[in-house]
This record gives C-alpha cells, structure tokens and sequence, in this order.
C-alpha cells in the first residue's frame, strides 16, 4: 500500500471585490482568476508536495503581485525540497519580496499572507505566515492547525470582542526589511486525513460548524459548496479555498 495526496483548489475574488488579492498554488499551478469550478490534482508522497493559499495586500493591485510573488516562489521551493525547509525558503521568499521593493519603491509596503501544507515520504507540515488559516477536518469538526499572527490569536465568530486584522508578521508588509518565522505544525502522513487551506475571505464569513458539514467525500463539490456558500452570504473579501486528502492505493 503506498500513500497519494488528492489536492483541490479554487479562488475567486468574492461578492463586493473588484479584484482578486488571493493567489493559490497546487505544485507548480498558480491561479489568481476568479474560478468557478475547482481544480483537482493528484500526486504520490515519493516526491515532495506543497500547496499554499496567499492573501495579498497593499494598495491598487500592489497586493495581487504580492500575493503571486509569493505564493509562486514559495510553492516553486517547497516543491523541490520538502517539508525540512519550510523556514529557510520563506525567509528567502520574504527577502525576495523586499529586493523588489528596492527596484521599484513605489510597491514598498505591499505584502501576504500564507498557509500551506507541505508533504514528502511519511513526512507533513503545516505552516502560516499571517491569518490565512490551516484546519484539520475530522468527524465533522475543524480542528485549527494553523496560528493566527494577530492581536486576537485564533479568533472565531463568538469570541469576545472583534477579531484583530492587525499582522503581527506577514511576507512584506513594511516599509524596511523584517524578517520572518513560519509558525509549524508537524506530524506523520496517514491515510484518510483531510486538510482545509483558506483565507480570511472564507472564515469571517461562514461559521466553523457550516464549513466542516460542508466538506464531504468529493472534494471538488465541497470546495465549490463551500465557495457558493460564501457568496450567498455576500462575503467582503475574497475567498480562497484549498482541500487535501491523504489517499491510501493499492
């Protein structure tokens, strides 16, 4: 028995959003055009994985290239190198994003947010930069895996108070140089697990509860469910959705 990764991915600029900020990449795919209809992937565990869901942002379309920048150059590393150089390859990624800022200073400040999810052999990680968020999907409940880099910490809708959108770190972001420390979540591939990669598009508008029965066995139709619900609920800001599977094969 060998283990597959079953990847899906949607973006879509949402329902009061002229542009779409959000970029996602599933290996070496990257989209930042409005979707309707999710895309789907498949690959073996013997060479590495990533996927990575970016929220861009900054001023005009400053976070639309800042969200693809990133979001290219790192899924680019991570699928050459594996889950063992998440960090390094950000902090690489981050300085990226801040020489281009020398060449042309009318982007200094753009900058983004990331999650993914990085797998290679029996090996998976899960890291974040920023809010953009990482859930276990399990038993018909969201377990969050990823740490929210806010005042508020893991807000969800209910909490005391509002969330904070203020990042305590992002790739970019600032007017000079800041460097960056992935938040990690590590454990061993198995077979049947499922993960959801979204943005802040997606969780400030449906509640945990809608998202986790909406996510079925297909995960095509549960990414396009969950996109469609938000829209019905007139989400504020785009919305990007990415859901992995971890498949056992004969």
């Amino acid at each position: 028995m060998t283990l597959q990764i079953e990847a899906v991915g949607i973006t879509h600029r949402g329902a009061v959003r002229e542009n779409n900020e959000d970029c996602i990449a599933i290996g070496f795919w990257v989209s930042q055009e409005s979707m309707e209809k999710a895309r789907r992937f498949e690959q073996p565990v013997d060479q590495p994985f990533a996927c990575l869901v970016a929220d861009g942002m900054g001023g005009h379309n400053d976070g639309e290239k800042a969200s693809l920048l990133v979001a290219r150059s790192l899924a680019r590393r991570l699928s050459a190198q594996g889950p063992g150089h998440i960090g390094p390859a950000a902090r690489a990624v981050n300085a990226e994003l801040y020489a281009q800022f020398k060449e042309q200073p009318e982007l200094a400040g753009m900058g983004s947010t990331v999650v993914g999810l990085v797998a290679y052999q029996k090996r998976l990680a899960i890291f974040n930069v920023g809010d953009s968020r990482a859930y276990r999907v399990h038993a018909g409940k969201l377990v969050q895996l990823s740490i929210d880099d806010t005042a508020t910490g893991n807000w969800k809708p209910g909490d005391e108070g509002e969330r904070s959108t203020r990042l305590m770190q992002c790739f970019g972001g600032r007017e000079t140089f800041t460097d960056i420390e992935p938040n990690q979540h590590r454990e061993s591939l198995a077979a049947g697990d499922v993960f959801l990669m979204c943005s802040d598009g997606l969780y400030e508008t449906l509640p945990e509860e809608q998202m986790a029965a909406l996510v079925g066995t297909d995960l095509v139709a549960s990414a396009e469910a969950l996109l469609k619900a938000a829209l019905a609920a007139k989400c504020r800001d785009n919305v990007t959705i990415a859901l992995v599977r971890v498949n056992q094969t004969a």
